[in-house]
Parts: C-alpha cells; structure tokens; sequence
C-alpha cells in the first residue's frame, strides 16, 4: 500500500481508490477545493490532467500552462496521490472507459457543473457497468479557469 492511502481507510477493508480527470490549466482555488474534497472521500487519489493536444482540439484553446508543468503543479499538492496525462476526450466513451478503468479505480469525481450533460448521460452508466461509481462533487461558483482568461484578455487589451 502506497504512503497516505491509510488516511481515511481503517485498514479493516480495501482502500477506496478515487480519480478525477480534469485541464487544470491556471491552477485556481476551485481546484484545489475540488481535489481535497475528493481526497477526503477516497484512500487514494489518482488525478488525470488534459494533454495540450486535447485541450486545443477540445476547447479550441492553447493551455496557458503547459501539460507538465500542471502535472507538477498537482503533484505538489497534499491531497493528490498520483498524476498523469491523458489524451482521450471524454465524449469518445468506450476510450475514455477503457482508460479509467486501467487506472484502476472505484470512484470517479466529477464537478456538478457537468450533471445533465449529454456526455455524462453516456458515461456514467458505461463507467458503472465497470464497477466504477460517479459521485459528483459541489462546484466552486465564482471562479474559473475561463473566467481568469477572460479577465486576463479583457485587462491587457
């Protein structure tokens, strides 16, 4: 067992093992409130950070942080156990399946921003159907990566 799985875990049954996947570009407060919520809810977790390939094709936008530096960035945060690139988007289902479940884990956290989206309506069944639970987490209002880029543009004009 890895160091900080015991945290929440007793040891009387297997650790709970959470992931989350997300673009963490221009790391904000919202994150770090979302990462230690799901940590609080699992022994270990697993985070996934947007490749810059797939948040330009994606979200049609160039990352202001590139992909290994918001790796970094996350690994240095107490609550996230692991970090790695992904590169599938999560609209390409049976992908994205695939790769959580090669993860492997129990708990998929998702903001409820995205409840009632067309994609998690195909996801989280798919994902359950592996054995992997959606528990869906509070968004932080009032804060957000688009929001500091468009302040960001609109000052420097």
């Amino acid at each position: 067992m890895q160091a900080g799985m015991m945290a929440r875990n007793t040891g009387k049954q297997p650790p709970r093992l959470g992931g989350t996947i997300g673009a963490f570009d221009m790391l904000h407060v919202g994150h770090l409130r979302f990462l230690q919520l799901a940590r609080s809810r699992c022994d270990f977790l697993r985070v996934g950070v947007g490749s810059d390939r797939l948040l330009q094709h994606s979200k049609h936008l160039k990352p202001v942080i590139d992909e290994q530096q918001r790796c970094e960035l996350l690994r240095g945060l107490s609550c996230v156990n692991d970090v790695l690139v992904f590169d599938i988007g999560l609209d390409q289902t049976d992908a994205a399946v695939d790769f959580l479940c090669a993860w492997p884990i129990h708990v998929f956290f998702v903001s409820e921003d995205w409840a009632g989206s067309q994609r998690f309506k195909t996801l989280e069944p798919a994902l359950l159907e592996k054995g992997i639970v959606c528990e869906w987490l509070p968004y932080t209002a009032g804060i957000s990566s688009s929001d500091i880029r468009q302040r960001l543009e609109r000052d420097h004009q």
